[in-house]
């Protein structure tokens, strides 16, 4: 949508925030910023943390109930190390992330006690919440924190994290936590204004995309790639982001944070950056086997098997799985794949890989006698099972 048809996209944005200072939907609020956007000072010199922490403390003041996805842990450790540009060396982020944190968290803890207003920290890795009984730990800690008055501050724990407990970059991480603290909206803050139809870089007859009603291919391919050498994100960590989001049915907003006072003007019902539609919420559970659970292996099946799968609420059965790769045990997530590698959607598993690796191709029966016991368990169930 081109900026000629903001009166649409206007409509659009009341609908989900409400108008004229109403909390409307976005009663609970997650607000990600970025490193390349903390790094910006405003005009008037003040600090750009303290102008963020000043509009967040009025949406606040307003009844929103807010948390903060930050960036700025690895750039405030080359800061104060006097590096230029981020290290390529995994050991090297880490041990930045681990001098900047410490000072990030202070910064942020002073400003808001401008507000009086307490804060607290929270470093997760994804096996944070890629564990059930650690998603459902985590939210009722947030929902005693807001209880309390108090702003959680999260960030991706870099000192730790290696590749496979990563989520990769805060975009995804916001989105994936929207979904632990029960948000009505995520705003995603950055040096990106919103989705161009194309590259703007490029191509300067690009336009602004205002509104995004459903993520498909086209969408997709409109994304870019990471732009600065401080952060890590992009477009498509953006697009990725967004679908998480709207397909747990909170709707994500793209804007330009280089002035904070945008969050509330967002909140209000105004038309900035690039509104991400939600989608029909799904029940909590599957979306979070479908998105948020980790991946630990995949199966593949036969066109028999993929076909039961997608045309009747069909369990996945031995007899239809063909290979296994991964290492697994019962209750964690894997990817089904079809005959040609087809992703067909994502559940969680009945069996250890080893078990499944015995058992792949057999008739029920067969399993029962293999495995000495009379009846046999699924696969995946059904009830355990998100589509593709």
């Amino acid at each position: 949508m081109a900026d000629a048809d903001l009166s649409s996209a206007a409509s659009s944005w009341k609908r989900y925030y409400g108008a004229g200072g109403s909390v409307g939907f976005a009663r609970r609020v997650v607000l990600k910023v970025g490193s390349s956007t903390l790094q910006g000072v405003m005009a008037d010199g003040s600090s750009y943390l303290d102008a963020f922490v000043d509009a967040v403390s009025a949406m606040r003041e307003r009844g929103h109930e807010v948390a903060i996805v930050t960036s700025g842990a690895v750039a405030c450790g080359m800061q104060r190390l006097g590096f230029s540009e981020r290290p390529k060396e995994l050991a090297r982020v880490q041990a930045l992330a681990a001098v900047g944190q410490a000072d990030l968290m202070g910064r942020y803890g002073q400003s808001f006690l401008r507000h009086k207003i307490q804060s607290a920290q929270i470093l997760l890795t994804h096996e944070d919440i890629a564990r059930r009984h650690h998603f459902l730990s985590l939210r009722h800690t947030l929902g005693e924190l807001v209880d309390l008055g108090v702003i959680p501050i999260v960030n991706e724990n870099d000192t730790v994290a290696t590749e496979e407990l990563r989520f990769g970059d805060n975009d995804r991480l916001a989105a994936a936590f929207a979904t632990v603290f029960e948000a009505d909206l995520v705003i995603l803050l950055s040096d990106i204004p919103c989705l161009y139809d194309r590259d703007p870089r490029v191509d300067a007859n690009a336009q602004p995309v205002r509104e995004v009603a459903k993520i498909d291919l086209e969408v997709r391919q409109m994304a870019g790639v990471a732009g600065t050498g401080v952060g890590t994100g992009g477009m498509v960590s953006k697009i990725q982001a967004a679908e998480i989001a709207v397909e747990a049915g909170i709707p994500l907003v793209i804007a330009l944070g280089a002035d904070p006072t945008i969050v509330g003007r967002i909140v209000d019902g105004a038309p900035e950056g690039t509104l991400f539609h939600p989608q029909k919420r799904v029940d909590r559970r599957r979306h979070w086997i479908g998105f948020i659970s980790k991946v630990n292996g995949v199966i593949r099946v036969d066109a028999g098997a993929m076909r039961a799968l997608r045309e009747r609420p069909a369990s996945l059965l031995p007899i239809g799985v063909t290979a296994v790769s991964g290492h697994f045990q019962p209750g964690d997530g894997v990817e089904i794949r079809g005959p040609e590698g087809e992703l067909v959607g994502r559940g969680l598993v009945g069996y250890d890989d080893e078990t499944l690796e015995a058992i792949r191709g057999l008739r029920s029966d067969a399993v029962a006698d293999k495995l000495g016991k009379g009846l046999i368990d699924p696969v995946i169930h059904r009830n355990d099972l998100v589509l593709t």
